[in-house]
């Protein structure tokens, strides 16, 4: 019986499958085979050099202090390299492979592997976890990426595999050709193509949804990877934050680097932002919803005071005078003597 190998390029798309496999809701003989490394962010080049991959990696995690947030170390992504170059050599040609991605960092990922088949007769399926939408009581999910879907559903989007044709390999190994021909350091998918793109380019999405009184950092880079249609590692989003500090269009407060800094945006980056439309309309939307939350905080802030005085009135009410009552809780008189009669006010 033919083997099926499940090929994912993160490691919460491997937990899946694994989870998948050993409960049996994948069967008929499958394995998983993952690779680590973000190629859409670094330079690939002139192609794939792990050495170099390792230190691009090494200094860039060291240089901007990506401790709070980086999710493996330098020696697992060395480890990998070897596991996942071991595995590929042992593929039969009699297997079959299931290539997923949906993220530019599977994408990128995928033509990785295909690159190292090209001189190989194989069965290779791909499936774009984005082509497929699950719905459930009326409502629609459609996954960015692989790491995204729950081990009960990945049968549905297997469903969805297709052939890999010789015109379709030879048009994926060209794109990858190109990629390693620029200096760029971040790739992503725009149109279904993955394209170079200019390393500011989540800068927009960082600033609409930075505010302009400090709030978290961690606030900020959760909305900007849960809200792009582009899915993006938070390293990178604390490493353009950085640079976005640097530049001027961001103050923090706080130790860089700390999970507790705060963040805000200054007039210079507002003035970036204004360029454009969209993006500026976002942030006056997330700043209304913000003064609504920090409104609603406040009242029950206040609340709470308003608790503490009356609850420290009741206990001098038969000590000490309304007035001196009055001067102590910061009640008025008339609040005061209200407590006589009902406790409250």
């Amino acid at each position: 019986m033919n083997k099926i190998i499940n090929i994912c390029f993160s490691e919460s798309a491997k937990g899946n499958f694994e989870h998948a496999i050993s409960t049996e809701i994948l069967q008929d003989n499958q394995e998983v085979i993952f690779f680590l490394d973000d190629l859409s962010q670094g330079s690939i080049k002139d192609g794939i050099n792990i050495e170099e991959r390792i230190n691009w990696y090494d200094i860039f995690k060291r240089e901007n202090q990506l401790k709070p947030v980086v999710d493996y170390d330098i020696d697992d992504l060395k480890e990998n390299y070897s596991t996942f170059h071991g595995e590929i050599s042992k593929v039969d040609d009699s297997d079959i492979l299931y290539l997923w991605y949906g993220s530019s960092r599977e994408f990128c990922g995928m033509l990785y592997a295909l690159e190292l088949f090209k001189n190989r007769n194989l069965y290779i399926y791909l499936i774009n976890v984005k082509d497929t939408v699950i719905k459930r009581k009326e409502i629609e999910f459609k996954a960015r990426s692989t790491g995204e879907i729950i081990p009960e559903n990945i049968e549905k989007y297997a469903a969805a595999k297709r052939k890999l044709d010789s015109n379709e390999y030879r048009e994926l190994l060209d794109r990858w050709e190109l990629l390693k021909k620029d200096n760029s350091i971040l790739r992503v998918i725009k149109d279904g193509k993955l394209e170079s793109v200019d390393e500011n380019y989540f800068d927009i999405d960082i600033l609409k949804y930075t505010p302009k009184e400090f709030r978290n950092l961690i606030r900020t880079i959760g909305d900007v990877l849960g809200k792009s249609e582009e899915k993006i590692s938070d390293e990178y989003i604390f490493w353009r934050i950085k640079e976005l500090i640097k530049s001027g269009k961001i103050e923090h407060n706080g130790k860089f680097g700390v999970i507790g800094m705060e963040i805000k945006i200054t007039e210079e980056g507002l003035k970036y932002l204004s360029k454009d439309k969209d993006a500026m309309k976002i942030w006056e939307e997330d700043r209304k919803e913000s003064e609504a939350e920090q409104e609603t905080e406040n009242k029950y802030r206040e609340q709470g005071r308003m608790e503490e005085r009356i609850d420290m009135a009741k206990k001098l009410k038969d000590v000490l005078d309304g007035k001196t009552i009055a001067d102590k809780t910061g009640l008025s008189i008339e609040q005061v003597k209200s407590l006589e009669g009902n406790y409250g006010l």
